[in-house]
């Protein structure tokens, strides 16, 4: 038989947070007649990276996050007003980075690898960033982000197994509490938010390298999330996933690949929801096009309405040598909306919303995708993607009538469409550039309704949600020392609901951040970033501003 090269794309849809942390530089075996791409089993043992020759800039990263295809501009929160929190990765770098900025805002990360032996290793991460300073008219504007992690890989003669251990900690006081939507409330009112969160998770695959083998992946993961004092969650998840790829159809021109992913949550507040799905599909990957075909069950408890059956299809196109995919897809599906989640959102819900138990189930009834992907003379790849989707259940804050500079959840069902385009752009060896745009656009079921008092609200907005988005990133080399980027971005105006009774659109939110970076050798560099060059005081959420112009100075070193 002629051998000859095959790119297999094995589409491994797996919902866990794990899989974006994982690396895609793929190596490739010979297997018989093909050139498959290596089990996500190989990925995840791999030598140590060395840390990117450029410094950490703000950037920001527009919410269009679901599409099948993108290109993320790997960017940090816009304010760090924002709780964020940061999805604990695979740590496979040795480095410090220490800085302090202008209102005596330390901003430290230090990254650890280490092969204990020929089949383990260790990571561990640590990383802090504080305001010691508050801002004129908010005198107790503080906040303070923390996060611990530590990782273990162990590779044994069948199987692999990877352990996580993750522990945030973020205390906020940003507002000046007594007063507010211009009511005098009590001093003694304690709006703080001391916010923790834990994560615990378990992987363990087979060491199956082959394409005609069978493949299986199992993982466990826990998360405790709570305001201190306040509402609290522990949620469970379960993931299971079983594949095997071999040529059934057409030996010659393709590999098909059968798949089942199952899926169980359990989340409880004061009481508990529950949650399974099972996810078949089969997979045909040839030369020209991708085919995958399958379906979505699932089942849910403690809801008035039931699972459901949904499509899940999806297929490309490709021509000139993969560097031109049309893509379409349909599918859908029920998940549960998490405390967890919705701190990661917005951390200024009220701290205990009327002991409300969970915040039910967010169903999906379609979501159609599609798009186009390309990539020209390896200079210029980009993506143009629209998404349509009917949801029950979505979440959404507005202000709180009880609780100063608090928000309460509201659920709304709605159709959202969303148009999403980026464009990476390789000018030359020392100049890159990135921009990527969304427009949003939500249309409205039923009236809002707050979840906790069951206050009707007279019209729709989708609160906190922007119309547009647009960021821009440029990253500039000089010489074999010199390093120069900058990071912008904008987003249009926000409706914001005042006390049930004001709507306020908020004014566009504009940053623009520079910075440069000197490698004094090849472990020790110097960087210099200012943020909010244009000292907008644009507010993530109504009562919130952000700090306005910062400079930051430090250092990062490597080492071995």
């Amino acid at each position: 038989m002629k051998r000859r090269n095959l790119i297999l794309a094995l589409i491994l849809l797996f919902t866990s947070t794990l899989l974006s942390a994982q690396s895609h530089n793929e190596e490739v075996t010979i297997e018989g007649s093909y050139t498959p791409h290596i089990k996500k089993s190989e990925r995840l043992m791999k030598m140590p990276e060395m840390p990117k020759r450029e410094f950490s800039i703000p950037n920001y990263e527009v919410s269009t996050e679901d599409f099948f295809y993108n290109y993320k501009v790997e960017l940090e929160p816009i304010s760090p007003l924002q709780y964020n929190h940061s999805k604990f990765e695979e740590i496979t770098n040795n480095f410090i980075k220490a800085g302090i900025g202008t209102r005596l805002s330390p901003d430290f990360l230090f990254r650890h690898y280490s092969d204990l032996t020929k089949k383990s290793s260790l990571g561990i991460g640590v990383a802090h960033n504080s305001s010691w300073l508050g801002m004129k008219n908010y005198p107790s504007s503080k906040y303070m982000n923390n996060d611990f992690g530590v990782s273990m890989s162990n590779r044994f003669s069948g199987f692999q197994l990877h352990s996580y251990v993750d522990y945030h900690y973020d205390a906020y006081n940003l507002n000046d509490d007594t007063l507010y939507y211009g009511k005098q409330f009590d001093a003694d009112f304690d709006n703080k938010r001391d916010i923790h969160s834990l994560n615990v998770r378990l992987l363990a695959n087979n060491n199956q390298t082959s394409y005609n083998s069978l493949y299986d992946e199992f993982l466990l993961d826990y998360a405790y999330s709570g305001i201190q004092g306040g509402i609290q969650e522990n949620y469970l998840n379960f993931n299971a996933y079983l594949e095997h790829s071999n040529s059934w159809f057409r030996n010659s021109d393709g590999v098909q690949t059968l798949a089942l992913k199952v899926k169980a949550d359990v989340d409880n507040i004061s009481q508990s929801l529950f949650l399974i799905a099972a996810n078949p599909y089969l997979a045909f990957d040839g030369d020209y096009f991708n085919l995958h075909l399958g379906f979505r069950l699932d089942a849910k408890t403690n809801s008035t309405s039931m699972g459901g059956i949904y499509p899940d299809v999806k297929g490309s196109l490709y021509l000139f040598g993969r560097n031109i995919e049309f893509y379409a897809g349909l599918g859908g599906g029920t998940k549960i909306n998490t405390l967890k989640e919705i701190l990661e959102e917005n951390p200024f819900i009220v701290t205990n919303p009327l002991n409300y138990a969970e915040f039910d189930y967010e169903k999906t009834y379609f979501d159609f995708q599609g798009g186009l992907k390309f990539k020209a003379m390896d200079m210029v790849n980009g993506h143009f993607g629209v998404r349509y989707r009917k949801i029950d259940n979505h979440v959404f804050y507005v202000g709180s009538s009880v609780q100063p500079n608090a928000f309460d959840i509201i659920l709304n069902d709605c159709y959202v469409l969303n148009f999403n385009a980026d464009v990476h752009a390789k000018i030359n060896d020392e100049i890159k550039v990135v921009a990527d745009f969304a427009y949003n656009k939500y249309d409205f079921l039923k009236a809002n309704t707050d979840m906790t008092l069951d206050v009707p609200v007279v019209k729709n907005y989708a609160w906190y949600k922007p119309e547009v988005e647009f960021a821009l990133r440029g990253v500039y080399k000089y010489g074999q020392n010199w390093n120069f980027k900058l990071a912008s971005y904008v987003e249009g105006g926000r409706y914001a609901l005042i006390d049930y009774s004001e709507i306020q659109r908020m004014k566009a939110i504009v940053d623009i951040q520079l910075g440069c970076a000197y490698n004094f050798n090849e472990d020790i560099t110097f960087y210099a970033e200012v943020k909010n060059l244009v000292h907008n005081k644009y507010q993530m959420y109504y009562g919130y501003p952000s700090y306005g112009f910062q400079m930051f100075l430090g250092f990062k070193y490597r080492f071995l």
